[in-house]
């Protein structure tokens, strides 16, 4: 792949759908649930052959600095992007673009999560190179997107056109995660794939997106890109960064852009929203349990079961649940309840103990007006 290539690793995200396991201090793309590796070193190895680790960017949050020095120990010291605060991905990607201006003007970027799982790595890289030729040859927006096996309504999904060359397609719409019945009529309908959030464009290409679609946010990464390279940097990183909206780029840019091409990934991929997730990845035991660490179970069968600390997590009659254990927390949930989780993280404080002022919340009813004084 041609020296113009660099990758935009986001690292930045808090992975909540995965507590007690991932924190705020050890967020999902630092965890090692699919074996000795984490998610953010597979992610660079799994790109490496395409493009070396010299042209690789990582954005994270100030947090995580020293987390990512000890999981990238190679990664040289510019190539590791601080956000002060979250702002979502446009953000993210738009600063990392300021900088790959001024390292490269005829940069070629792309966007990948830190935290997905992919199995097929040389399938995936087939479709990368497949993209960066075409985001190169027509000046566009390109995306990855595969093939949905299941009416997911945790990810976000890609209308497309008639395929143009193989593998090849226009992408007429996007839409976010839908309602289930909504996911099921994409999944029978044949036109709808997966939105991977790998994207693909030349570096001036986005940036002229961010323009035209994020006025507010361009705006704001003009005055960081004035004050790279000087003593004021850090200050107006700070003070401009945290001005910005919180907004995906699938919302903010592309779901308004043209010119948007697809590159249909033959290869497996997940983004691992939810503990319900390692069902699909992991292997399961004779009762259809998928377990890390050590369990003893009776009558207990299509549960996933996490464990720490050599402790045994003893169950009986239990069945479709979730108990996770770690020194963070305890977690049991019914698996269909999995998404909540970041709903139930309102309920924690910032240092792991309940909020006193609500002990529960039901989502599925509206929240009540007053206190109830027996509380």
């Amino acid at each position: 792949m041609n020296h113009h290539v660099y990758a935009i690793i986001m690292a930045g995200g808090s992975g909540e759908r995965f507590w007690p396991l991932s924190t705020p201090e050890s967020p999902k793309q630092f965890l090692r649930l699919l074996g000795g590796k984490t998610f953010l070193r597979r992610t660079v190895e799994r790109i490496e052959p395409l493009i070396p680790i010299d042209r690789q960017i990582v954005v994270a949050g100030e947090g995580h600095v020293a987390r990512i020095h000890e999981e990238l120990p190679e990664l040289p010291a510019g190539n590791l992007i601080c956000e002060p605060v979250g702002r979502n991905t446009a953000a993210c990607i738009g600063l990392a673009s300021v900088f790959l201006e001024r390292r490269d003007p005829d940069a070629i970027a792309v966007v990948l999560p830190a935290d997905h799982c992919i199995q097929g790595a040389s399938a995936f890289r087939a479709s990368l190179e497949k993209a960066v030729t075409l985001a190169q040859e027509r000046k566009s927006t390109v995306v990855i997107g595969v093939r949905p096996d299941r009416p997911e309504t945790g990810y976000g999904y890609m209308h497309i056109g008639s395929e143009m060359l193989q593998d090849i397609y226009p992408v007429l719409r996007f839409r976010e995660k839908p309602d289930a019945e909504t996911a099921r009529r994409f999944v029978a309908a044949g036109d709808y794939f997966w939105n991977t959030g790998i994207f693909i464009w030349q570096n001036r290409t986005l940036q002229q997106l961010l323009k035209s679609h994020l006025p507010a946010h361009w705006s704001g990464l003009e005055q960081i890109r004035s004050a790279l390279g000087t003593p004021a940097y850090t200050n107006v990183l700070a003070t401009v960064y945290s001005t910005l909206e919180k907004v995906s780029v699938d919302y903010g840019v592309l779901e308004a852009a043209e010119n948007i091409w697809m590159v249909h990934g033959h290869f497996g991929w997940d983004d691992l929203g939810s503990w319900t997730a390692l069902g699909r990845i992991l292997p399961r035991d004779k009762a259809e349990n998928v377990v890390i660490g050590r369990h003893a179970g009776l009558d207990t069968s299509h549960c996933i079961i996490y464990g720490q600390d050599e402790k045994v997590v003893a169950t009986i009659g239990l069945r479709d649940l979730i108990i996770a254990e770690t020194e963070h927390g305890l977690l049991i949930c019914p698996k269909s309840r999995a998404q909540d989780i970041r709903e139930l993280l309102t309920l924690i404080t910032s240092d792991g103990t309940p909020n006193t002022q609500h002990r529960t919340l039901d989502t599925r009813q509206p929240a009540p007006n007053t206190q109830d004084p027996a509380r």
